[in-house]
């Protein structure tokens, strides 16, 4: 099975910005694998206009769009070659084919993404082993095991001259002793830490009888307790097949129940006019301010936008000077800036796409909002506001 990029590795794509050069990002569809040359042949000369010759970098993204895994469903490529640059990165998941050339990697698809698959990690937990997974499009993968180190341990009823205090006092089986001082608990509470803090999870699963994932809820860390989205009974195994079924509605559930919460919030902070921020402007404010909570982005992938050359600030606008200090802007697409910010500060998002579009919770709001911890202590002048938002003074 294919891996999916980590915040790591994108991370390590979006590092190639900061030059003069431009980037080659293309992204091609190999569920038909001839969709892509013909998008080849129309699209990759038209960007060439006015700007250095880009030949090579092409060359680069057909060949290995022609060399793709053929387990892969969509494929990126990244080159800049006169940085001496080039990515090309399989894919497990279908995307447009599309080209952009920029100075910076065209990410968006694959933030999309990993935004609207997030990883769940699970634990399923009996009174002698554990077993964690980490799962994605419902699938789990066994990463971890934790064995009680005294499974084996013969209990002192079945030695001679068995006495009652020696029962309790050389044993430590938590159904001798009681869960809320089990060593074994502790350990499994410690491990599922580890992997919580290793990686960027969705919500955390508790699988197992109740009477043994009770007592190591109450044992877990802040943090993943706070992040258990479901509980439910399970018989224990480390066969990943034999969760699928029982761990996808769980998984759905909570995307769900995730969803609705946000969007109810959206609403009341909406009708209160208190601590939301409405369009990519705002958001890429608050965010840059460091006052979002949560993020909600609807189907709207391509807000264009700016970001200064001078002050480097990021606007939800196509404008040619910075409002703020009048340095000259170059173009980006300000849906990326806002997730790149997001994943870089963690703040949570949210991909509201399952209404329809005549029923856009977002609409409103320009394909983008966000839940704010404090609203803005300043505010830009009425005439760097309208000259932001692409409006005339």
């Amino acid at each position: 099975m294919m891996l999916p990029l980590t915040r790591v590795e994108i991370e390590d794509l979006l590092d190639v910005q900061g030059r003069d050069d431009e980037v080659v990002s293309a992204f091609a569809d190999l569920t038909v694998r001839n969709g892509f040359e013909r998008h080849v042949e129309l699209h990759l000369k038209a960007p060439t206009k006015g700007r250095r010759d880009l030949g090579e970098d092409f060359e680069v993204v057909r060949q290995a769009v022609r060399g793709a895994d053929p387990k892969a469903r969509g494929l990126a490529v990244f080159s800049a070659a006169a940085r001496g640059f080039k990515r090309i990165v399989p894919l497990d998941f279908p995307v447009e084919n599309r080209v952009v050339v920029n100075g910076e990697p065209f990410v968006l698809p694959i933030l999309e993404h990993w935004y609207a698959d997030p990883v769940y990690l699970i634990a399923l937990v009996d009174s002698d082993e554990a077993h964690l997974f980490e799962a994605r499009h419902g699938h789990p993968d066994r990463v971890c095991d934790v064995v009680r180190d005294d499974a084996g341990q013969e209990i002192q009823r079945d030695k001679p001259r068995f006495t009652f205090k020696k029962r309790f006092a050389q044993t430590r089986h938590e159904r001798l002793f009681g869960t809320e001082d089990d060593r074994f608990l502790k350990s499994v509470a410690e491990t599922i830490r580890g992997h919580w803090e290793a990686r960027d999870f969705a919500g955390l699963i508790l699988l197992g009888q109740s009477q043994i994932t009770g007592p190591l809820r109450k044992r877990l860390p802040r943090g993943p307790a706070e992040a258990v989205v479901a509980e439910a009974q399970h018989a224990m195994t480390d066969a990943p097949e034999h969760l699928t079924a029982d761990v996808i509605p769980l998984i759905e559930r909570a995307q769900a129940e995730r969803e609705a919460r946000a969007l109810e919030e959206l609403r009341d902070r909406c009708k209160e006019k208190h601590r939301v921020a409405l369009g990519a402007t705002e958001v890429l404010d608050g965010l840059q301010q460091g006052r979002v909570a949560s993020l909600l982005l609807g189907r709207w992938a391509d807000i264009p936008g700016a970001r200064c050359e001078g002050c480097h600030y990021r606007l939800g606008a196509p404008v040619r000077t910075c409002p703020y200090c009048n340095a000259l802007t170059r173009p980006v697409n300000a849906v990326q800036d806002i997730l790149v910010m997001a994943m870089r500060h963690g703040v949570p998002v949210h991909l509201i796409n399952r209404a329809p579009a005549k029923d856009d919770p977002l609409a409103a709001a320009n394909g983008v909002a966000a839940l704010l911890r404090a609203e803005a202590n300043w505010a830009p002048d009425a005439s760097s506001a309208r000259a932001s938002e692409g409006h005339a003074p």
